[in-house]
Order: structure tokens, then C-alpha cells, then sequence
């Protein structure tokens, strides 16, 4: 307990925080300080000094850690543990969804189909690392945090990549489908079948989660 301590206060000093993680140690600091005004008004009352200088002086400490905490600018959300295998997988996937939306209103050659079928195994294999990205000790809402990070760092890559006219995409003409067609609801042909990686928890990702289940300034 000791070394996790030591080792969130070192994050703490250092900025090393998200916004999560910054707010769930603000909403702990204030907890702790509405504590000991109470414990000092008691000891008052009671007519205990010694104990009154004591309390008094972890109040001070607790209302310095409030003030290096509110002066922490936050950081970007740490990384999914699998991003790089998702980031290639989305770049995978990109032109497999223009394929898509390109092809709408008409039906799909039989390359074409065999072809889109690949975009399903993605979106699973996707899905698959992002759930193994999640982290021991962490919880659905700073996961969430996490995730939405990604997928949003994903959508303006997307963006990007949209808005980029290829170059020689002037004057071009698309080459004409295939004269064999089948409609988009019939059955997809088998082609470089993948089965999606197994979900399974995975540690990091989490100790700060963990180390706020610790944390204390009771010391």
C-alpha cells in the first residue's frame, strides 16, 4: 500500500493525471477536508489541543494537495493497450466503407461481395481488442473514457482522409464492374476468413484506478 501511495503522490506532482483521474482525486481531497473540519470542530468542543493542532495540520496538508491538484492541466486519456492493431485495422477498413457507400442503390459484382466481406471480420476484430485493452482494476466509466478517445481520434482520421482528393482522381474514370452480379442479402463467399481475437482481460491500463482505491491523506 505503501509503494502505490508513493507512487500516485509522484504521479500527482509530476501532472501525470486525465481529467478522470484529476476530478475522482478533487472529489476525494474535498470528502477528506469536510472530515476534518468536523473532527476539529468536535475536538474543540472537547477541549482537546494537542489533538486540535494535529488535525489542524493535516487540514493544511490536505488543502495544499487541493490547490496542486486544481493547478494540474490535464492530460489526453492514456492509450488503448491494443491501439496499434486497431489503428491498422481501421486504416484496413476505410476503403472497404467507401466500397460500401459507393456501391449503394445497386447490386454488388461477386468481387465486390467477396470483397466486403472482409469488413465485418474487422468491425469483430475491433471490438475484440478493444475489450482486451481494458485494464484490471479499471472501471466502465474511465474505460469509457478511454474508448470514446480512441474512436474519436479514429472518426477525425476518417474526416481527414475524406476530405484528401487522391491525386490523378481528375479526369479518371472507375472501371466497370464485373458482369456477374448477386444481390447485397445473398449468401457472402468464404475468403480469408479470420476468426476475431477472444476477449480477455488484460492488466495495465489500470493502476491509477487501483491506486485511488488507496489513496488517503489520513498519513
Amino acid at each position: 500500500e505503501a509503494h502505490v501511495k508513493k507512487e500516485m503522490q509522484t504521479q500527482v506532482e509530476e501532472g501525470k493525471l486525465t481529467n478522470l483521474e484529476k476530478d475522482i482525486l478533487l472529489h476525494q481531497n474535498g470528502e477528506r477536508l469536510g472530515t476534518l473540519t468536523l473532527e476539529i470542530e468536535e475536538s474543540v468542543r472537547e477541549k482537546k489541543p494537542k489533538k486540535t493542532e494535529k488535525l489542524k495540520a493535516m487540514k493544511e496538508k490536505a488543502e495544499a494537495r487541493k490547490k496542486l491538484l486544481e493547478d494540474i492541466v490535464p492530460k489526453a486519456p492514456h492509450r488503448l493497450r491494443n491501439e496499434p492493431e486497431i489503428t491498422k485495422l481501421r486504416a484496413e477498413l476505410r476503403p472497404l466503407q467507401k466500397m460500401e457507400d459507393d456501391t449503394k442503390g445497386r447490386l454488388l459484382s461477386v468481387k465486390e461481395t467477396a470483397t466486403l466481406a472482409r469488413k465485418d471480420e474487422i468491425l469483430e476484430e475491433i471490438e475484440a481488442l478493444e475489450g482486451a485493452s481494458r485494464g484490471w482494476f479499471e472501471d466502465d466509466e474511465a474505460f469509457a473514457v478511454r474508448l470514446e478517445a480512441s474512436r474519436a481520434t479514429a472518426r477525425a482520421k476518417d474526416k481527414q482522409k475524406a476530405t484528401k482528393k487522391p491525386a490523378g482522381a481528375s479526369g479518371s474514370s472507375r472501371p466497370k464492374p464485373a458482369t456477374t452480379w448477386v444481390t447485397p442479402g445473398s449468401k457472402k463467399p468464404a475468403w480469408n476468413q479470420k476468426k476475431a481475437a477472444k476477449k480477455k482481460p488484460v492488466g495495465g491500463g489500470g493502476v491509477f484506478a487501483a491506486m485511488m482505491a488507496l489513496d488517503s491523506d489520513s498519513d
